[in-house]
């Protein structure tokens, strides 16, 4: 059963990795970065690149321009994004336009309300997918991607919003990353695959925790 789990971060500093304190009840034992993958993007390319443009009621909206009252984004494979009003609706309409995402997203149970945090329902993050929520409880607006390769939270108008994520990928995990200007980029790595985490719940290298401070991620 899925789970909210603690993790490694990590942030380059003279070459030295910081840990936080494992939970009592960690996961397995998360992957550490190595010195390559530490190296910062860099602020000028954490800013917005290139807005996503998203399918959201028959129609195109930029997404670093808001979401127009959509409430759920989803990446498809090929990387199109499509919006919707939820999540029941968003899951519908991508078993029509992807229908291979979604024969894989159904081998893999939703994480059963109660787990981890008080979640007031089932947390739809699918197989195949890394998925960032606007609250710690997974409720409120939410990213689901299934594509690799960076991705820039101010293309989506979802910069600084983050306060939980889900990683279900089997290819790979998920690093957040925060754009810091004259410092090290801190950079917190999901990892194992197969849980979700609660930014909110491990210390930010710079002082406070990780909440509403993801600019840039890379999957």
């Amino acid at each position: 059963m899925r789970s909210f789990r603690m993790l490694a971060v990590v942030t380059a500093t003279a070459g030295a990795l910081v840990l936080a304190a494992p939970a009592a009840t960690a996961a397995p034992a998360p992957t550490v970065p190595s010195a390559d993958a530490q190296q910062s993007i860099g602020p000028a390319e954490a800013t917005s690149s290139k807005p996503v443009i998203a399918f959201y009621r028959g129609q195109r909206i930029d997404l670093s321009k808001g979401w127009g009252g959509a409430g759920v984004c989803t990446e498809v494979t090929g990387g199109d994004v499509y919006c919707h009003d939820s999540v029941a609706e968003a899951d519908a309409a991508i078993a029509v336009i992807d229908p291979a995402l979604a024969e894989a997203a159904k081998a893999a149970p939703a994480v059963p309300a109660g787990a981890g945090l008080s979640l007031q329902e089932p947390v739809k993050c699918e197989a195949g997918q890394a998925c960032l929520w606007e609250h710690a409880n997974a409720t409120g607006d939410v990213l689901r991607w299934t594509q690799p390769g960076t991705k820039y939270l101010s293309d989506y108008g979802f910069r600084d919003k983050a306060s939980a994520a889900c990683v279900f990928r089997s290819s790979g995990n998920l690093a957040i990353y925060d754009d810091r200007t004259l410092q090290p980029d801190p950079l917190v790595v999901l990892s194992p695959n197969g849980y979700c985490y609660d930014l909110s719940t491990f210390g930010y290298p710079y002082g406070g925790n990780w909440n509403d401070k993801a600019d840039y991620v890379n999957l």
